[in-house]
């Protein structure tokens, strides 16, 4: 079965293609760029937008395969980039959709641990850091489990440097050792540095090949879902902008200006 996986939580996009079978999923081929713009500033002619699905095209063609050939899509929900994600969600469930394929997505933090987990004994707890702006991490908790794949320790969360740090503390009282890693631990390495173990792993984003991984049991033999395809959103962990500012909607007297 060929899979298109993708993740754009970040400025990295990452597309890969794997081969996936009863017993898991193989890397086949990969893609991974940087937008040019920030979220914040992407234009029609920068970031993720500008560059699918051509990007799943060029991987195709340098196996010689096609749209067509693709059984199947996995998908980085999140946390990241709220304008990434839904790019990023909306090409993938829009290919599904047009040809009739499965879709399953997955956290973009669980996939950096994945990624990651061949760097640490058995047994390490992970935590895969992404920088959520603001004065927070995106911060996942994960643990590699022999035989049984990876296991969320705690829910993905946005916490801030010093919340992280305190969470950490807490789950080191159960005598697991701690791997932090990522561009969120880049972002506050001031204040992590010397307080919480830094992963000496290459694993800084979200990759697609760890993302269709993850995906794998829950595509492999999936027949096309559209209600589940429509069900299918980011997963942001906190709220949005808008929904801060405005939590019980947009005032009338704004929604009239704007109109």
């Amino acid at each position: 079965m060929l899979v298109a996986a993708l993740d754009t939580a970040t400025l990295t996009l990452s597309c890969a293609l794997c081969r996936v079978e009863a017993g898991g999923a193989e890397l086949i081929c990969d893609r991974t760029e940087r937008a040019r713009l920030p979220a914040a500033r992407q234009g029609p002619t920068a970031g993720h937008g500008s560059r699918l699905p051509e990007a799943l095209s060029d991987v195709l063609v340098s196996l010689g395969r096609r749209i067509s050939d693709v059984e199947g899509y996995a998908v980085g929900l999140g946390p990241g980039s709220f304008t990434g994600l839904r790019v990023g969600l909306a090409t993938w469930k829009g290919l599904a959709y047009a040809n009739r394929r499965p879709i399953a997505g997955v956290s973009s933090l669980a996939a950096m641990a994945l990624a990651a987990s061949g760097d640490v004994p058995p047994g390490t707890l992970l935590i895969p850091l992404l920088d959520a702006r603001k004065g927070e991490v995106y911060a996942g908790f994960y643990r590699a489990v022999p035989g049984r794949g990876l296991e969320a320790v705690e829910p993905d969360a946005a916490l801030s440097p010093q919340a992280l740090l305190e969470r950490a503390a807490a789950l080191s009282l159960s005598g697991r050792s701690l791997a932090a890693f990522g561009e969120g631990y880049e972002a506050c390495a001031p204040i992590l540095e010397g307080r919480l173990p830094r992963l000496a792993t290459e694993v800084a984003t979200p990759p697609g090949g760890a993302v269709g991984r993850l995906a794998a049991p829950r595509l492999w033999g999936a027949a096309f879902d559209a209600p589940a395809l429509f069900a299918l959103e980011p997963h942001y962990v906190r709220l949005s902008e808008a929904e801060v500012k405005f939590p019980d909607g947009i005032p009338p007297s704004l929604a009239k200006g704007r109109a």
